[in-house]
């Protein structure tokens, strides 16, 4: 088996159902890979749905209720067969070279790499969604989406997208992914894929980080110590239907546990710049920040005001 593309979800069977299809119709033979659904939120009627459906692929269903999106995504590894590990989230639709994109830039490459590809936010036209997502049209142009019924969605109605604000990451380095100091935070485990060799060696998701951020940081973090490559591919990238995030007090709390757990792990003082992404998931100061600057956003600008730390530093070490 060459890839094996592993999904967890939990509820929603109209989005396991829509990203289905749409691995269904990869422009990548049939016999070569696998899709794993584990389902760790609640019973639903998914894997009824693709017993009656799964004809041309090979496709397996499990349950694993009650546990966090890690465990399941490492319980999806230890089912896996294929070269290749491919990490998709259950709320997202993928374009057709999909699998293609990932597999075939990993066998040119021909070394250990990670690779990860892009999300197209995709959002419903109408004016509940514009007043919900206005911090998130800020950042960047709309693209509408022609011939939304390839992808699942209701052709009676007009959908467009924004690129990936990882996409406004890159723009300051020209594309040139290398010269990007924190690259964990690209290593983001949907649309990424991973070798299964270097799984197998470095081990899979840290089950002691519950928030998913954190979580592929540290992972994309502990293949780059181990000298496994992470990489930008354009010619991946994923659809995902907006839907608001809730970034409460509670959200923050676990979100900080859990990067303030990672620096301790490496006691890496080049990861210490990260705690400035704590005002991102600080409500408080997020409200505080929006009101007073509304067109900023504000992963972003942390985001560029770490990295350009970090450049400067290296220039001074190096002097």
């Amino acid at each position: 088996m060459k890839c094996s593309v592993i999904i967890p979800y939990a509820f929603s069977t109209e989005r396991a159902v829509r990203l289905f299809h749409s691995l269904e119709n990869q422009d990548f033979c049939k016999s070569d890979y696998e899709l794993i659904f584990v389902n760790y939120g609640r019973q639903d009627s998914f894997e009824e749905y693709i017993a009656k459906n799964s004809a041309n692929i090979r496709v397996r269903c499990f349950a694993f209720y009650g546990r966090s999106v890690g465990e399941a995504k490492n319980y999806g590894i230890r089912k896996a067969s294929g070269e290749l590990v491919i990490f998709l989230n259950g709320d997202e639709i993928a374009t057709r070279s999909f699998i293609s994109g990932h597999y075939n830039t990993y066998k040119e490459i021909g070394r250990p790499v990670m690779q990860f590809g892009l999300t197209k936010l995709v959002f419903e036209d109408n004016s509940k969604t514009a007043g919900d997502a206005a911090e998130i049209f800020r950042n960047g142009i709309r693209y509408w989406l022609t011939e939304p019924e390839k992808y699942g969605l209701d052709k009676n109605k007009s959908y467009y997208f924004i690129k990936d604000i990882r996409i406004k990451m890159l723009e300051t380095y020209r594309y040139d992914f290398d010269k990007v100091h924190y690259k964990m935070i690209f290593a983001q485990t949907s649309n990424l894929s991973v070798p299964m060799e270097c799984i197998r060696r470095f081990g899979g998701l840290d089950e002691e980080f519950c928030g998913q951020e954190i979580e592929d940081w540290e992972f994309g973090y502990r293949m780059m110590k181990n000298g496994v490559e992470l990489m930008y591919n354009p010619e991946v990238a994923v659809l995902r239907l907006y839907e608001k995030e809730n970034f409460d007090s509670k959200r923050y709390s676990e979100w900080q546990t859990n990067l303030d757990n990672m620096l301790r792990k490496y006691n890496d003082k080049f990861l210490n710049e990260l705690t400035e992404f704590k005002s991102f998931f600080d409500p408080v100061r997020r409200e505080r920040l929006r009101k007073a600057e509304p067109c900023k956003n504000i992963w972003l600008e942390i985001y560029k005001h770490i990295e350009l730390s970090a450049g400067k530093n290296l220039y001074a070490e190096a002097n």
